[in-house]
């Protein structure tokens, strides 16, 4: 074992045990203890360590924290037993400058065994067959544990928490270098140290091979469950066959969740070469659509295996209910398929010809049914970073649908028939290098499209009156997946039912076509280990889209007010080709039967959308807008009414103050000192642009004097920035420093006051208390958050 790594290892453990490691003492700094030796010492001081019992627990609140995910540092994923034995590789994930796509390395997918994964480049950490990996993780752990920063003060401004920043790999033999080279660079990185049991819990379990956590056995009541659902997947008629597919390729992301177990277990389905009552066999290929290289497969429900993180949780409910539903949209629905669809990619790539034989409207009904499910997996999953993906959005819209009985899709059989082979997506040109010749043929085909497009609404509307309020889908005012809201953070985005927050700058209509195109591109036809051309195919063509649904809401306008706001969203960006020729505005001669009583238009439409849509709409959004203060929530309690009544006095302001904070800053109210009556809400600064329009320059768009807050209460999304801990009787002091803050040196007193920092006492306990909270409010969406972003305040 390396002199520098055992010397430290040994002081670690020490200090863990209060000085008690006598084996240890005696040892002069230079003579390392051997492997043996010091697993001897660690299993003396206190009982054998179990996987699930004992190091699980530690795992999931201390590392899962930043080792989950395909940005887990240096792949080490330890949100699952089979990551920590497969170990860390030193080839990253994101790499924008990748000419040749790479292989994939999906847990649980690209390799069967540990065997296969060294042959894949990763290299242990844990003890195996080879000793000297053993002490890597202890190593990181006395590393971490013998440089802790200064409790409860920000870190140096030098030490690197970028997410963007150089990642350094170590193998076990050249860990001396690395700690020489980045001393404060061990583990828990950039947090407070870990407890002594911690310690212990970990360190045996780096010391000693332990072994592999028993499959959990699943409930009878739950293995009829699959066995249904994998029933009702696998049917043998070509109707049920194509059903199936269909839902495969849009379930392949969703964690399914079965109603009467709202805690889980959750399950993944895939595609197996064995049938159901054998243990399944996966058919591992990047895309859902991917040829599966055999005639007779079956589609199969297996468990997800790993801890649940929030970033990757995107729940699909079944139940009775969702059978008869799916039933009726697909089965009982009057189409008579001829043939299979093929795997051919230009073929399969576009689910406007796969899946031509399914009715539009059951289609378009099947995503609007759960379409905040559809949307969070354009923004959450397997993606957990993308600046350059997410840039091409706003920081706060909001999002409706066309009605299927007013979409050109569904009441024109023959439209998609002849748009089908305009909508090509990104996908289809996996083998090309040709990046310009590639956006100048979407743009053709766009073009053409939107043309096509035009001249069937010209004839369904001769008389160009235009759209009515009716044309948006009101969920049958009770579904809540009609108004949703997608805030986008830095580099990740969420969305939530409702209209949440002041009125937007900008608001998507989205209609079939956009809605199915946008899943295609972003979720099922996305490979992360793609090369430069598909990530920027990638993006251009989410340009379109975007435009597209910008477009169908401003048709819903006043003729004359559509141009200049349009413009209003594109400073700097109207000469472009896009903007101007392809996605230019094609409703200019068509008026709207909507009537409008204000000159703010874009408000008062989006709030008889919201009026429409009855129940379906939520209750008002009073913490953010609140026209005449105080606007206290029904049923809030006398210290929620106090505590919200405060929040009010700030949010929704513009610039000011609300450039300084992070981007999503989570807010514990202490009501008691059991913590039970404890109140949480999320300060969402939503950060300003000129445009959105391009895929680099963002900083040199931006505008922090337009920047909003938007105040949610509960939990909200995946990557918290910050948490701020107050008093509830310390509520108005909070919100007037708040307030008041003018520059970074406010921010940091305000850090200082009311903070938790990354090196306070309190980070830990206030995580777990997070993590637990969440686990209580909502079971179901519950999943432990990704803590890689957290500012240095």
């Amino acid at each position: 074992m390396p002199g520098t790594a055992a010397r430290i290892l040994a002081l670690m453990l020490v200090l863990a045990s209060g000085g008690g490691l006598s084996a240890c003492r005696g040892s002069a700094p230079e003579e390392a203890p051997t492997q043996t030796a010091l697993a001897a010492v660690i299993a003396a001081q206190g009982p054998p360590v179990e996987f699930a019992r004992d190091v699980k627990p530690v795992l999931d609140s201390r590392c899962v924290v930043c080792h989950a995910c395909y940005d887990a540092p240096c792949q080490l994923v330890l949100s699952a037993f089979e990551g920590a034995e497969r170990g860390a590789s030193q080839e990253p994930v994101y790499d924008s400058t990748r000419l040749v796509t790479a292989s994939p390395t999906r847990l649980f997918v690209d390799a069967r065994d540990t065997a296969q994964w060294r042959e894949k480049g990763f290299f242990a950490v844990l003890p195996q067959n080879d000793e000297r990996a053993a002490s890597l993780v202890l190593s990181m752990l006395a590393l971490g544990h013998a440089n802790p920063f200064a409790q409860g003060e920000p870190l140096p401004d030098d030490f690197p928490l970028d997410i963007d920043r150089h990642l350094e790999c170590p193998t076990q033999p050249e860990f001396d270098g690395y700690a020489s080279d980045h001393p404060h660079g061990g583990m828990p990185y950039g947090m407070p140290p870990l407890s002594g049991e911690e310690l212990r819990v970990l360190a045996a379990f780096a010391s000693q091979p332990t072994a592999a956590p028993a499959p959990r056995e699943l409930a009878p009541a739950v293995r009829a469950e699959v066995a249904r659902w994998e029933t009702f997947l696998n049917g043998s008629s070509t109707k049920e066959r194509i059903t199936a597919r269909y839902l495969y390729e849009h379930w392949f992301l969703a964690h399914l969740a079965f109603e009467d177990l709202p805690r889980g277990p959750f399950f993944r389905v895939l595609r197996s070469h064995t049938p159901p009552g054998q243990p399944p066999d996966e058919i591992a290929t990047v895309r859902p659509y991917d040829d599966p290289g055999a005639e007779e497969f079956w589609y199969r429900l297996v468990p997800v295996e790993t801890t649940i993180v929030r970033k990757t949780h995107i729940v699909y409910p079944l139940s009775d209910k969702k059978l008869a539903r799916l039933r009726e949209l697909f089965l009982e629905s009057p189409w008579e398929p001829t043939s299979l669809p093929g795997y051919e990619t230009e073929d399969a790539s576009n689910p406007f010809i796969t899946f031509e034989q399914i009715p539009p409207r059951s289609r378009y009904q099947f995503l609007l049914d759960d379409a905040q499910y559809f949307v969070m997996t354009f923004i959450r999953g397997p993606v957990c970073r993308g600046q350059v993906a997410v840039d091409v959005i706003e920081d706060q819209f909001w999002i409706s649908f066309v009605d299927p009985d007013h979409d050109i899709s569904v009441i024109e059989p023959e439209f998609l028939r002849k748009t089908k082979d305009l909508l090509s997506l990104p996908a289809e040109n996996v083998g090309r290098f040709v990046p310009g010749e590639m956006w100048l043929e979407f743009n053709r085909e766009q073009r053409k499209y939107l043309e096509l497009r035009e001249h069937y609404y010209d004839r369904i509307d001769p008389k160009r009156r235009g759209p009515s309020l009716d044309w948006i889908w009101n969920g049958g005012k009770q579904n809540p997946n009609a108004l949703l809201t997608v805030f986008r953070n830095f580099d990740n985005a969420e969305v939530v039912q409702h209209f949440v927050g002041d009125t937007p700058k900008t608001a998507w209509v989205m209609d079939y076509a956009i809605f199915e195109r946008i899943y295609y591109n972003l979720v099922a036809g996305f490979n992360i280990y793609g090369n430069v051309v598909h990530q920027i195919a990638t993006r251009l063509y989410m340009d379109h889209l975007r435009m597209q649904s910008e477009n169908v809401f401003l048709a819903l306008l006043p003729a004359e007010a559509r141009k200049p706001m349009r413009e209003s969203w594109y400073v700097g960006a109207t000469r472009e080709l896009d903007y101007a020729v392809v996605d230019r505005l094609r409703s200019l001669n068509h008026g709207t039967q909507i009537r409008f009583e204000t000159k703010d238009v874009k408000a008062e439409l989006l709030e008889m959308i919201r009026r429409q849509a009855g129940a379906a709409a939520g209750p008002p959004d009073l913490l953010n807008r609140c026209e005449k203060p105080p606007c206290d929530r029904p049923g809030a309690s006398a210290v929620e009414r106090s505590v919200e009544r405060e929040l009010q006095r700030v949010a929704s302001r513009r610039g000011g103050f609300v450039r300084l904070l992070p981007e999503v800053s989570l807010l514990r109210v202490r009501v008691d000192a059991s913590g039970e009556r404890d109140l949480v809400y999320a300060l969402i600064h939503n950060v300003a642009h000129t445009n959105v329009a391009f895929m680099f320059g963002e900083d040199k768009r931006l505008e922090p004097e337009d920047d909003t807050l938007t105040i949610v209460r509960g939990h909200f999304g995946s990557y918290p920035n910050f948490f701020f801990e107050v008093d509830a009787s310390a509520m108005p002091g909070f919100v007037e420093e708040l307030a008041a803050m003018r520059s970074d040196a406010d921010l940091t007193a305000l850090a200082s006051h009311f903070g938790v920092r990354r090196s306070s006492a309190r980070f830990w306990p206030t995580s777990d208390w997070l993590r637990d909270d969440l686990s209580r409010r909502e079971p179901t969406q519950a999943g432990i958050y990704d803590l890689d972003r957290y500012e240095n305040r």
